[in-house]
């Protein structure tokens, strides 16, 4: 049944069917439907609804159609296309492009037809270069065939005033690449804008890549710059999407080779509270019932002015903080433990986009350290009682149980301690700023 709850014009199931074949595999590329006469026979209809049907199909690009052969399931041997590839080093003395070099690894036969042009630019690039009214451009037109078959167009503009007189005005290849070229001109690229565009095609488009119904494109639009800004080289790349797949890598930004830990002052009162927060929010979404309750501020702003409440920063941004302090909490600790040298881990908490870094372990070595400079033989900590997974956390890194207790209108209570001077040595390196002892 259709969306609107009418059924379906018989030539739409038709190619209904002939869709789901194609999908399942049923049919696969290079596959010869059946006539339209044994489409009609089969349906019980007559050869122009069957030809409507097919024509569907032709239209969304799964079919075409080679007459007086018939029609053939779309035969489809994407290349994989990859824009942040651009940037990656090179050989220093390449034989091909960047293009032919990729082709040719792939075991596909690659050429292109390149053509030069100064032109006056279109709007749309002379936006992107930042070109003045008037101004003209160079343009390297490359149509790149994959096995005698046009696959993408790619169109580097680039401002005349820049590129006159270089290897970019001639239409060869340019084996070390035109961005090298930019390079040794004064001009090397260090970022670049990727915008996509999925449409489909202009008459002049689906002449160049000789598409047939049914075909959309991506436009990827490439505008490079250099490290002051400047926009020298605008590209547009035009993909038929039956023979590309857009390929990005995405690496999760490392944080920085030192962190910085430094005292709380009063005006990070929020940022304790809104680390915190975070944490019993992911706690409460995982079924863990620990710090479900509202921060106690008071005790937060108590720790921040006696300086033992710290923030650990990433490029000036708070992505943890840990509190450590004297205090045997008498509800765990006997007055026997509590006389002995020891400093006590509270509120550790490490904000979700920089957990996985093991940052929590440098926070504790980092706390072990102070511990030893304040002449403690023991780092210590209370762990939530229902949290196994947390316990288990400080076990596998040096601490030992010491026992649970369960005290009254108390959470906590799992007691644990180890040296001070004990280091898992994992997770980044945290440095100490002076103290500024301002809270």
């Amino acid at each position: 049944m259709a969306v609107s709850g009418r059924a379906r014009a018989l030539y739409q199931r038709i190619a209904d069917n002939i869709r789901v074949q194609i999908t399942d595999g049923t049919l696969a590329p290079g596959d010869r439907l059946p006539t339209e006469a044994e489409i009609a026979s089969e349906w019980t209809t007559t050869r122009s609804t069957a030809v409507q049907g097919l024509k569907v199909l032709v239209n969304e690009g799964l079919i075409i159609a080679d007459r007086p052969r018939g029609y053939f399931v779309r035969s489809r041997k994407p290349m994989v296309y990859r824009p942040q590839a651009e940037f990656r080093k090179r050989p220093l003395s390449p034989e091909m492009d960047q293009f032919l070099t990729q082709m040719s690894e792939e075991g596909r036969e690659a050429s292109q037809h390149i053509e030069v042009k100064v032109e006056t630019p279109s709007r749309q690039i002379r936006e992107r270069l930042q070109l003045p009214e008037g101004e003209l451009a160079v343009v390297r037109r490359r149509v790149r065939f994959i096995d005698g078959i046009p696959y993408n167009t790619n169109d580097s503009h680039f401002p005349l005033s820049v590129v006159q007189s270089s290897e970019i005005m001639n239409p060869d290849d340019i084996a070390r690449g035109a961005n090298v070229v930019m390079s040794e001109l004064g001009y090397e690229q260090v970022r670049a804008l990727d915008e996509f565009h999925v449409r489909m095609p202009t008459p002049e488009e689906a002449d160049r890549l000789q598409l047939g119904p049914g075909t959309p494109v991506a436009v990827h639009l490439c505008t490079g710059y250099t490290v002051d800004g400047r926009p020298v080289r605008a590209v547009v790349n035009v993909l038929p999407g039956d023979r590309h797949v857009i390929t990005y890598e995405r690496s999760r930004p490392q944080l920085e080779a030192a962190l910085t830990v430094r005292q709380a002052i009063s005006a990070d009162l929020r940022t304790v509270i809104d680390l915190w927060e975070h944490a019993a929010s992911w706690l409460s979404e995982r079924g863990i019932d620990q710090w479900q309750y509202p921060p106690r501020e008071d005790r937060i702003k108590a720790n921040i002015e006696a300086g033992e409440c710290w923030i650990i920063e990433a490029d000036g941004a708070p992505v943890a903080t840990i509190t450590i302090d004297e205090h045997a909490d008498s509800d765990f600790w006997s007055s026997a433990e509590a006389a002995e040298p020891a400093l006590y881990v509270h509120r550790m908490v490490v904000r979700r986009d920089a957990a996985g870094l093991d940052l929590g372990s440098a926070m504790l070595d980092w706390a072990g350290r102070q511990a030893l400079s304040q002449g403690k033989q023991l780092l210590r900590l209370d762990a939530w009682r229902s949290n196994e997974g947390l316990q288990r956390y400080y076990a596998d890194r040096g601490f030992t149980h010491i026992r649970t207790v369960e005290a009254d209108d108390r959470s906590s209570g799992a007691l644990f301690q180890r040296p001070a001077d004990y280091a898992r040595g994992t997770g980044p390196t945290l440095e100490t700023a002076p103290s500024n002892n301002r809270h």
